[in-house]
C-alpha cells in the first residue's frame, strides 16, 4: 500500500518525491546499489528484491538486513551495536536492553543513546508498548523494562 502511494506521488511529480521500500528494498540498496533518487534505481532495486525474495526465506533476509542496517554512534548491525552499546552478545541482551536496541534504526542518529539518552529511552518505551499490542509480552514485562536501569558500556 505504502509502495503504491509513493509510487503515484513520485508520477504525478515526475520525480522522487515520496520513498517507500520492504525491508528486502532496503536490504538490496544498501548491500548493492547506490543512493541517488531515481526511477531507474528504483526500479533495478525492485527487480533485485524480487529475486532475493525468490531466494532466501523471510527470515534470512531479516537477519541479513538486521546485521547490516545502521543503529546509530558508527555500529553497523545488531551484533555491534549490542556489543558497542551494551558490551552484550545480542542473545544475552535483557528486554529492556533489547527494546532499546529495537528502537533504534526508526531514527539511529537520534535515538543513539550515546547522543541524546531520553530520547532512546522513549523510543525504548514505543516499542515495548508495540510488544504488548502484538501479544509478544504481557503489560507488567513492559511496564518493568521501563523501569529497569540501563547501564550502557562506555
Amino acid at each position: 500500500e505504502g509502495i503504491m502511494r509513493a509510487a503515484l506521488v513520485n508520477l504525478q511529480y515526475g520525480q522522487i518525491e515520496e520513498g517507500a521500500s520492504t525491508i528486502t528494498q532496503q536490504l538490496v540498496k544498501n548491500l548493492f546499489l547506490s543512493h541517488d533518487q531515481s526511477f531507474g534505481r528504483k526500479a533495478e532495486e525492485l527487480l533485485l528484491a524480487l529475486d532475493m525474495e525468490a531466494n532466501y526465506s523471510k527470515d534470512e533476509i531479516l537477519e541479513l538486513y538486521l546485521n547490516t542496517i545502521y543503529f546509530g554512534s558508527n555500529y553497523y548491525g545488531v551484533r555491534e551495536a549490542s556489543l558497542g552499546y551494551f558490551g552484550k552478545e545480542p542473545s544475552r541482551l535483557a528486554t529492556p536492553e533489547a527494546a532499546m536496541l529495537a528502537g533504534l534504526p526508526n531514527a539511529p542518529s537520534l535515538y543513539s543513546p550515546y547522543v541524546d539518552f531520553i530520547a532512546a529511552k522513549k523510543r525504548q518505551f514505543v516499542v515495548l508498548d508495540a510488544m504488548v499490542r502484538v501479544g509478544y509480552i504481557d503489560k507488567q514485562i513492559a511496564e518493568d523494562a521501563k523501569i529497569k536501569p540501563i547501564y550502557l558500556a562506555h
